[in-house]
């Protein structure tokens, strides 16, 4: 951690952008304050009382409903939206509806409405977005992205993508004796455990780590080593494995940026289809240097190479440098086992 704390924002928040060439701002304002309206659990009642755009100083729109924020802003290239909310409240899959049953209400969607709402003046006497200050925006991130080669596709590991990068993961973050080195917690959609929710935004939900593997294990054999999700998280922990995934957007909108922190944490992840897979990591900036976070996701593309090239071959043999982790601390974390400065 720096020298100057943790910065303003909240650790613990998704925020999307998206970019809709096709529609116009007028209809798009409609749409979104519609569909906001209509997320509540139960539905916001129509009239007065329903949350309208307002203006701020420096020309874009903003509306807050239901605990989330949206902010519209034109550019060259169409409208772009912006929204933001807390992590316990909205995750990808709730993200994805909402962009869903936008997409509905703008002309032309069965659910077309041709009234249009004027933005109202509201700006502060900084000039700043005042509509919802229970919300602050998420904290600055840091992120890092590696390619994986295209050759490993082959391989029976990277059948499940997601398991083999969350295998890659796990054993980085152990002692050469498979002992934990960091907490490690799983992000987690609220149907993922079993849960059957049919609530109307799902909840990603932090859990504990569900593989429990010693060295004498092999890559192939961790499968029979994973216990049912869904048990507690650790309290703080250093890392996290994304397994909700991005949002799906309608066709013809363009997902400019993502992003879900449900701790102060590392937050990884892995993406991609037909062989072009991708491990990215994402931190609150006060947390890790963009170098080190850099360094951080090449050791675990490297690790999962290796458990990738010796399915068959005991974890403890590898020579993983799990050593060479650069290790840093979250607040409340065991500084016995980690750095305690930002590295």
């Amino acid at each position: 951690m720096t020298g100057t704390g943790t910065p303003p924002g909240n650790p613990r928040s998704s925020e999307v952008r998206v970019q809709i060439p096709a529609a116009s701002p007028a209809d798009l304002r409609d749409a979104v304050r519609e569909a906001l309206a209509a997320a509540h659990t139960p539905p916001a009642p129509a009239g007065p009382a329903t949350a309208q755009w307002q203006r701020t100083a420096s020309g874009d729109w903003g509306l807050a409903a239901g605990g989330l924020r949206a902010e519209l802003s034109v550019s060259w290239d169409g409208p772009e939206l912006r929204i933001v909310g807390g992590v316990d409240a909205v995750g990808p899959a709730a993200i994805t509806h909402l962009l869903a049953d936008i997409a509905r209400r703008l002309p032309g969607g069965p659910r077309h409405r041709t009234r249009h709402t004027p933005p109202v003046s509201s700006a502060g006497p900084d000039g700043g977005n005042v509509l919802l200050p229970r919300i602050p925006p998420p904290v600055p991130t840091v992120s890092a992205v590696h390619r994986l080669p295209s050759g490993l596709r082959t391989h029976e590991l990277m059948r499940s993508p997601a398991a083999a990068a969350h295998l890659a993961l796990h054993v980085l973050l152990r002692a050469p004796d498979m002992g934990p080195r960091a907490d490690l917690a799983v992000l987690i959609d609220h149907d993922d455990a079993g849960a059957g929710t049919t609530a109307a935004r799902p909840r990603p939900r932090l859990v504990a780590d569900s593989l429990d593997i010693g060295p004498s294990v092999t890559a192939a054999e961790t499968s029979a080593h994973r216990r049912p999700l869904g048990g507690p998280a650790p309290p703080r922990p250093a890392f996290v494995f994304d397994r909700t995934g991005r949002p799906a957007v309608p066709d013809g909108w363009l997902l400019g940026s993502w992003t879900c922190l449900a701790a102060d944490a590392v937050h990884c992840s892995s993406s991609g289809a037909e062989g072009r897979h991708r491990l990215r990591a994402a931190a609150p900036r006060h947390l890790v240097r963009q170098s080190r976070l850099d360094l951080f996701v090449a050791l675990w593309a490297d690790t999962l190479t290796t458990l990738v090239a010796h399915p068959d071959r005991p974890l403890g043999s590898l020579g993983i440098p799990s050593g060479a982790v650069p290790w840093f601390s979250v607040q409340g974390a065991d500084t016995s086992r980690t750095a305690s400065a930002q590295f």
